[in-house]
């Protein structure tokens, strides 16, 4: 892109005048905001939970060395870091224990500037709410946006509890069932399930540290990981194949930790020994996908994470991506006067590394759904052969540099050349 001109740039920091409403307080819609008031324009972020809610939401989730780095650019990564666990290796198991691959990440900070880290959802959450606020930006919890309507000059929203407004720009970070995507965009199809539900939880178990190795094992009947440091309680997670994403949506807690550890009774050490640990498992999350979508952008309303793009958690990089559809949105939005301008480049720089992900993300998937005792044993043949290729495939994608902001004049080049990277 062309250095603007001096007009231009006054009218581009006057925009920055402009107030931008982003609904949904998730990853995502908080990156954003931090990065556009750094920037200066005048975010206003709107979240349909409370507080406490969104302090509670989930378990845990690993941030890949491209999300890490992305946290820099609004002055959080420090603290994340502090509060997190860094990933050494990645180790995929077979149901008896035999190793089928390692994903040796030791020299990932020399690599790519940053290690991959696992950390407390709520934690994350927390930090990113803590620093909006150390900057003057105030979530508005407890606002949920009930209808949106794109204008000529502007978009309103209708609150269920609190008074209309109406915002120069709309950015929907609201999810995976994104009610703005649903009123701005009625034609997109819905989400559908992909045959898998996660669970997943946090346990103090007397076992061996795995000394920065997420362990991970395709059992006969569901797949499970988990990690654990000398100091730290354990990190586990399981996924396993349902015929609907209700399967286990009437269990309680107590019914539903004992439908996993009955899942994994067979799994080799420590997973069995994990689970019975586990007395309550409160959430279940089945697991949606999404057809990739024609345009992110109408009028003055874009989608971001989630919205855009369902990412499911095989590939560990749906938080990352959430990070970088903000630091790269935003930096479009400073490039130009002119939002529909802005909203088409973001997503020509966004959509080809999404394909990618998207892609990655199913290939994981397909192979811890339901099979035939024939089908395992072909697996378990196979696995060794694509898990490499798969493994270098996820490391592509962490040289990924959303804080060096490659998309000005000056990172041109760079931005085109990580796409056709992305895009192989």
């Amino acid at each position: 892109m062309c250095p603007m001109n001096d007009a231009a740039a006054t009218a581009a920091l006057k925009s920055r005048e402009s107030t931008i409403g982003i609904c949904g307080a998730g990853i995502g819609g908080l990156v954003l905001a931090l990065r556009l008031a750094k920037l200066g324009f005048r975010p206003m972020l709107f979240e349909a939970r409370s507080r406490e809610a969104a302090l509670s939401e989930g378990e845990f989730l690993t941030l890949a060395p491209n999300g890490m780095n992305g946290l820099r650019a609004v002055d959080c990564y420090e603290a994340v870091l502090r509060e997190g666990l860094e990933t050494n290796a990645i180790e995929l198991c077979n149901a008896r224990g035999r190793r089928l691959a390692l994903a040796d990440q030791t020299d990932d900070r020399a690599r790519f500037g940053a290690r991959s880290v696992t950390v407390r959802r709520g934690t994350l959450t927390r930090i990113l709410i803590e620093t909006c606020e150390a900057n003057g930006i105030i979530p508005q919890f407890d606002r949920r946006v009930s209808s949106v309507a794109s204008h000529v000059h502007s978009v309103s929203l209708r609150f269920s509890n609190a008074v209309d407004l109406s915002v120069d720009l709309l950015v929907a970070a609201d999810g995976l069932r994104s009610l703005v995507r649903s009123q701005i965009f009625p034609e997109f199809p819905a989400p559908h399930f992909t045959g898998l539900i996660g669970t997943g939880g946090i346990v103090d178990v007397d076992i061996p540290a795995t000394e920065g190795v997420m362990r991970m094992t395709f059992g006969e009947r569901a797949f499970f990981g988990y990690i654990k440091t000398a100091t730290n309680p354990v990190y586990w997670f399981n996924s396993f194949a349902a015929d609907s994403a209700d399967a286990v949506r009437g269990l309680d807690p107590h019914a539903l930790a004992e439908r996993i550890r009955t899942m994994h009774a067979d799994d080799p050490f420590p997973n069995a020994e994990i689970l019975q640990q586990v007395h309550r498992v409160e959430r279940s999350y089945p697991i949606f996908d999404m057809p990739l979508l024609p345009f992110w952008s109408r009028e003055r309303v874009v989608l971001l994470g989630d919205a855009a793009h369902a990412i499911g958690p095989h590939a560990g990089q749906g938080a990352s991506m959430a990070i970088e559809d903000a630091l790269v949105l935003s930096s479009c939005l400073t490039e130009t006067i002119n939002h529909k301008d802005a909203f088409t480049r973001y997503e020509a720089l966004r959509r080809p590394r999404i394909v990618r992900v998207m892609k990655l993300t199913r290939q994981n998937a397909s192979r811890k759904r339901k099979s035939t005792r024939l089908g395992v044993l072909l697996r378990n043949l196979l696995l060794p052969l694509l898990l490499p290729i798969g493994i270098r495939a996820g490391r592509k994608l962490f040289a990924y540099r959303a804080d060096l902001e490659p998309w000005s004049s000056k990172g041109a080049e760079y931005a085109a050349g990580n796409n056709q990277r992305d895009a192989a």
